[in-house]
């Protein structure tokens, strides 16, 4: 029965570095309600690419299929052990889109379907080596794509998207301290750059982190200067750099920092055997409990928090400090992990 506990994340066939990152974004997914045949990714079944798509029912029955399929592969993944059964319906479904819509084609939706297509292709073995290679394949084929363009290498392309199209103020204004589009030029230049290093540290464990450094310069940016974050995009990416963190099994209190209260009721969320009780003093203090918020950020339960508040965010444009809050989560939990970053994943509650 625990395994009908979303919380309980260990004794699955999956790494728990990989079960909470599918169970975190699909929460995301349902919150934000980015499902398939949502958003950029179109309002259903249209001109399939694949040819016998077109076939399967009418466009109602094939777009609510999908959503179930959908709904069923995340209702699987939150409340069972079949984690991997699960993430290939959501995966699927998500694949479905653009294959069954030439219009529908969402590089969002399909990086995150592949997300949950990489998990349950994975098992204990392989660890969160399949989520890796993703984003160093994503990271690559961009790059390969712009270092063919001579439009990146002129700013052509950065002037088109951030000031022909977007017309985005504070770039503009800064653009105009320099000759004409070559800060554009700088900018397309520098995407090329980063693009290329992020692919290359993530080929090996032991530089994940700096990848992921990377991509924060990457990323961030433009999520505040063009005011979004990509449909399902942004969190996928994020969960997916997650998972190559390692997740500590146990978590230790201090009883000279922590709050006893905060971490009792922590140890009430605990169905991992991961937190030690607190013999603590019993004179709590804000700071005592924002130490113990950010040391216990790896338990599931803070974790969802931290979800719902991301999904907040995104869904009313709160992009500053959400901003914000990715870096201090990085600083706080991915840097110091730099220097063991190279120890392949182990399986755990086995």
């Amino acid at each position: 029965m625990r395994h009908l506990n979303p919380f309980y994340v260990t004794g699955k066939a999956v790494v728990p570095e990989l079960v909470l990152a599918v169970r975190l974004l699909a929460v995301y997914l349902l919150l934000t309600k980015e499902f398939p045949f949502s958003g950029n990714q179109g309002g259903g079944r249209f001109y399939p690419v694949v040819g016998w798509l077109g076939h399967l029912g009418t466009d109602e029955q094939f777009n609510l299929g999908v959503k179930l399929l959908f709904l069923g592969g995340i209702g699987i993944l939150l409340f069972s052990r079949f984690v991997r059964l699960g993430a290939l319906g959501v995966g699927l479904a998500f694949v479905l889109g653009p294959l069954s819509c030439q219009t529908c084609i969402s590089v969002a939706h399909l990086f995150t379907g592949c997300v949950f297509l990489c998990t349950a292709l994975s098992n204990n073995v392989t660890g969160t080596g399949l989520i890796r290679f993703q984003l160093a394949v994503l990271y690559l084929g961009a790059d390969l794509n712009k270092v063919s363009d001579p439009d990146w290498w002129s700013g052509a392309s950065m002037e088109t998207l951030l000031v022909t199209k977007h017309q985005i103020a504070s770039y503009m204004h800064v653009a105009s301290i320099f000759p004409p589009g070559i800060l554009s030029q700088i900018t397309g230049i520098g995407v090329i750059v980063l693009q290329m290093a992020i692919a290359i540290l993530l080929l090996r464990r032991g530089t994940v982190i700096y990848a992921m450094l990377l991509a924060l310069v990457l990323h961030l940016p433009m999520v505040l200067l063009m005011q979004m974050t990509f449909g399902p995009f942004l969190f996928a990416l994020i969960t997916a750099y997650g998972s190559l963190l390692a997740w500590p099994r146990h978590l230790f209190c201090d009883g000279r920092l922590h709050s006893s209260t905060a971490v009792k009721w922590l140890g009430r969320l605990d169905f991992n055997n991961q937190v030690s009780p607190c013999a603590g003093s019993a004179n709590d203090s804000p700071a005592r409990w924002l130490r113990t918020a950010l040391y216990y950020l790896p338990h599931p339960a803070i974790l969802l928090a931290m979800t719902v508040l991301t999904a907040a965010m995104a869904r009313y444009g709160k992009l500053l400090p959400l901003t914000v809050l990715t870096i201090v989560a990085f600083a706080m939990y991915a840097w110091p992990q730099r220097k063991c970053a190279g120890q392949i994943t182990r399986p755990a509650g086995l």
